[in-house]
């Protein structure tokens, strides 16, 4: 099934789990007019939403700086750990397969993603 964009008029063929309801095609041009559109339409049904909220959402935010450490608000970035580099040892008579450096990343406790570098 295809349909027409909206936004743009050139016809695509619908992401499967939306299906009939999807109006933008994928050029990034129609999604943002579309995402625009709905932000529009949002704040019309929602007008008061943002106003007069500053000082209690200004409170709160002290209050939470003021929690244990882990707390939910986090303004600054914590420094990154240190990516630690494994050495894949390659038998002598396998060197001349191999052409790129492969780094180790740690994913979880025991799962690592191999990239080259």
């Amino acid at each position: 099934m295809r349909k027409r964009c909206a936004y743009c008029g050139r016809y695509f063929i619908p992401d499967r789990r939306v299906g009939i309801k999807q109006k933008a095609c994928n050029r990034t041009e129609c999604r943002k007019k579309r995402k625009q559109e709905a932000q529009r339409r949002w704040l019309e049904k929602n007008e008061g939403y943002f106003r007069g909220r500053y000082e209690e959402v200004k409170a709160w935010r002290l209050r939470k700086k003021k929690s244990p450490p882990g707390g939910m608000i986090q303004d600054e970035i914590p420094p990154s750990k240190p990516i630690r580099k494994y050495v894949l040892l390659i038998p002598e008579d396998k060197t001349g397969m191999i052409q790129d450096e492969i780094i180790l990343r740690r994913l979880n406790g025991v799962t690592f993603a191999a990239h080259g570098g």
